[in-house]
């Protein structure tokens, strides 16, 4: 195993087990080594996957102009895959899903030339993501299902993404009418990422089972996901995670009969949307309603 391997093997096995700033400084080390050896092409695939972290950190916007240069520059099909999908990953990051949806397909198109099965997983997980959060149920578990399918032959990092697309196809499922089978899904993905050390993925899959609960009106197993999926999100600091769970817990207590604890969930939700200046008048409005017809846990 060559130098940049050993590199990059580490970095993967360092992202898996939540060492981020590990992860970033190891792509960095394997950029600098191959450019200081002239060899801008190892060079530009690890930043492509350095590039995946800062985008997974929210930072990846500085990262989107290089990316693009990088995918006019290359001559090799896996460089430009990895560019397309970085492109793709940090424009779904920003909710720009039209240009993501049209690097995604430069991907798809560049992993079929590769005929590499592995690429084209990546490129249908992100594809899922895409269609969930425009609520395409139909294609998400399309796309989720092609990639499940490779990665679950896999070993090693691909474990962890297998347990994620479960996840997701879990949701899906949820989302669907297939509640009891989206559990099942999320309890498997859940206790996976357990059995990987992955437990800062967990609050996850946590979320999604508060959510399948819910609909199941299993009130304290709801109670208790979301409880656990919430502390965890706020430690990672996700804080899409911690919005579903406070728009969770709020109707768990509701239905729980306990008004003034479904409340205090809205009132700490209403923190996170400042410009909105949520008032009591529009609390109350959502203490009357069902929200779990309303709630897209993907954003």
């Amino acid at each position: 195993m060559s130098w940049y391997e050993q590199l990059l093997r580490r970095a993967e096995a360092a992202f898996v087990h939540g060492d981020i700033n590990g992860a970033l400084a190891l792509f960095s080390q394997a950029e600098q080594r191959a450019l200081a050896e002239g060899d801008r092409e190892r060079a530009d695939r690890a930043f492509c996957n350095r590039a995946t972290v800062l985008i997974d950190l929210e930072r990846g916007d500085a990262c989107i102009a290089r990316l693009k240069t990088i995918l006019l520059r290359s001559e090799s099909p896996l460089t430009r895959w990895m560019a397309s999908y970085s492109t793709a990953m940090a424009y779904y990051a920003g909710n720009d899903f039209t240009a993501a949806e049209s690097y995604l397909q430069r991907a798809s198109r560049l992993a079929a030339v590769l005929d590499d099965p592995v690429r084209g997983a990546a490129t249908a997980n992100l594809a899922g993501n895409v269609a969930i959060h425009r609520s395409d149920f139909r294609r998400a578990e399309q796309s989720y299902r092609e990639a499940l399918a490779t990665y679950e032959r896999l070993d090693g990092y691909h474990r962890l993404m297998a347990a994620q697309v479960r996840d997701n196809l879990g949701y899906v499922f949820m989302c669907t009418g297939r509640t009891n089978a989206g559990i099942n899904a999320c309890e498997t993905a859940r206790d996976e990422m357990k059995k990987l050390e992955a437990g800062h993925y967990v609050h996850q899959p946590l979320q999604d089972l508060c959510y399948g609960y819910l609909l199941e009106e299993e009130l304290e197993a709801a109670q208790e996901n979301g409880e656990q999926s919430l502390e965890l999100a706020l430690q990672l600091d996700d804080r899409l995670v911690v919005k579903n769970c406070l728009f969770l817990l709020a109707e768990v207590a509701v239905r729980q009969g306990d008004r003034f604890r479904g409340r205090r969930f809205l009132t700490e939700l209403a923190r996170y949307y400042p410009e909105l200046a949520i008032s009591e008048e529009l609390i109350d409005v959502f203490m009357d309603i069902d929200l779990t017809r309303v709630v897209n846990l993907r954003g």
